[in-house]
């Protein structure tokens, strides 16, 4: 009676096509745990903003020796550090006889090292900068937008695994565009595949 019943499930999968009979394809990992972990290496720029002074805000780059001067404390070292933990020193630092209850955000523009790729059916296939929260659609904007022989449902990203492989997940360009699903943040080293439609 099972076998009966398996080969009935598999005829109805067969007869009406129905996509819900194969494996669901694997859900993109959240990436900022990854992205977040990544220390500050000398080059990597970024945007420091202090809330309600804007004379201290601006964009700083880690010179080589791994530290920014910052004003009005100086020398600060920031290379090993995270996004988080380096706001965390500058408002130390900053409360440190200068202002009151300080708060920092650090929104990194630029990553040493730190690349994607975005290749196939695009204006201009090749290797751009990661930036904090970069999403699939800007890349592939970055990269010139994509051709017009572009399947837009079957974008492919693959991402490196923690045991060193390589995940594939494929994602709808058309679904994230009309709004039904989620523009995927992106993380260094992720390549982004746009195949040619199927004539």
């Amino acid at each position: 009676m099972q076998t009966q019943l398996i080969s009935f499930v598999l005829w109805v999968c067969v007869v009406l096509g129905m996509g819900g009979c194969a494996p669901a394809p694997p859900s993109i990992p959240d990436t900022q745990a990854p992205v977040q972990a990544a220390g500050f290496v000398p080059g990597d720029m970024f945007v420091v903003e202090v809330y309600d002074e804007d004379n201290l805000s601006g964009e700083f780059q880690i010179q080589e020796d791994g530290s920014i001067d910052f004003p009005l404390v100086g020398r600060v070292e920031f290379a090993g550090l995270t996004q988080a933990s380096a706001a965390r020193v500058l408002e130390q630092r900053l409360a440190e006889g200068y202002l009151k209850n300080p708060q920092v955000k650090i929104v990194v523009t630029a990553r040493q090292n730190f690349e994607i790729s975005v290749l196939g059916q695009v204006a201009a296939p090749g290797t751009f900068p990661w930036v904090d929260r970069l999403t699939l659609v800007q890349a592939i904007s970055d990269a010139g937008g994509v051709a017009p022989l572009a399947a837009r449902k079957h974008v492919r990203l693959t991402r490196k695994t923690a045991d060193g492989g390589h995940q594939t997940y494929e994602v709808s360009l058309k679904a994230i565009t009309e709004g039904s699903a989620q523009d995927p943040m992106l993380q260094p080293g992720d390549i982004v595949f746009v195949p040619e439609v199927k004539i």
